[in-house]
């Protein structure tokens, strides 16, 4: 268990529409140790704060702009009694539906929202400063976004996906310029763990027959169980569970319709240990027993 809470999106965020837009400053600025299941992202409007992120401070100041991945605990303080305006985006995935899992093919943007805020290392700051010109640019989709928010006229909900869309195609793009402004070091740092992650799962889809945990293979992609979890959901579209049944179906399917292997062999090959929960979970995937699988392939 966390010291810290975490709170659900459910609880923070409309169902139907999860997505939320504030402005901050000193007097309402969450200064309590917190995470959440949503992705944050924040862009300094004027002023300065500190930032405290996985147990490292940082110094914000106006035309920032980073991202708190989900389950990453954070908070603000208020640095030498300085005025600051923040602008939060709150938002699930998917609020914005497909588009977001278009995202998620962007490796820069990956990289930014969900990657680099993972490495705590004092060199590494998990946040861009933008430039000016696009400071404005940003500024002005903000100021949208929040517009729409507060009036919530009719059609407010399709604007709003159309302005985020803009704004984390615009983040994609800069942090690829970003990018290429770090030192090699720093770019090995946010490789090796983006490259840890997709190890992971190639490790995780080729061990499918053995007895795999969530704690093991999210160990390997230096991700936190919830979040290694989190991350599939993102770039896979399945979480962990969704995508190791996924892919001991698939194989089980395979030698159902090439070999004559009898139903309880093919169950213990591709990782099932009861042949009642392989039973169950082939028919829960394919609307078939694997018997009925068998002679319609055959």
């Amino acid at each position: 268990m966390s010291d810290y809470p975490i709170y659900a999106y459910r609880d923070m965020l409309d169902e139907s529409f999860p997505f939320k837009i504030e402005i901050r400053r000193p007097h309402s600025m969450n200064r309590s140790l917190h995470a959440h299941e949503h992705l944050q992202l924040c862009y300094l409007l004027s002023g300065s704060c500190l930032h405290w992120a996985a147990g490292r401070q940082y110094v914000l100041t106006k035309g920032d702009l980073f991202s708190i991945p989900p389950f990453h605990e954070h908070r603000l303080d208020p640095r030498d009694a300085m005025d600051f305006v923040m602008i939060q985006v709150d938002f699930m995935p998917h609020a914005i539906h497909d588009s977001f899992r278009d995202l998620a093919h962007i490796q820069t943007f990956v990289d930014f929202a969900y990657i680099r805020p993972l490495i705590s290392e004092a060199d590494l700051m998990p946040k861009m400063t933008l430039p000016p010109p696009t400071q404005s640019v940003v500024e002005n989709l903000l100021n949208v976004i929040l517009t729409e928010w507060e009036g919530q006229e009719e059609g407010y909900r399709l604007a709003i996906k159309a302005e985020l869309l803009k704004l984390l195609v615009i983040t994609c793009r800069q942090y690829k310029r970003y990018s290429h402004t770090q030192s090699q070091q720093e770019r090995q740092k946010v490789t090796h763990h983006r490259n840890a992650f997709y190890k992971a799962i190639n490790y995780m889809v080729t061990h499918y027959n053995e007895d795999l945990h969530l704690e093991e293979v999210a160990s390997k992609a230096l991700m936190s169980p919830s979040y290694f979890s989190y991350m599939l959901k993102l770039v896979k579209g399945k979480s962990y569970i969704e995508l190791l049944s996924a892919t001991r179906i698939q194989a089980s399917m395979e030698l159902l319709a090439g070999t004559d292997l009898n139903v309880t062999e093919i169950a213990s090959r591709v990782g099932y240990n009861h042949v009642s929960y392989f039973n169950k979970t082939f028919k829960k995937h394919t609307g078939l027993t694997p018997g009925d699988y068998r002679k319609h392939h055959i």
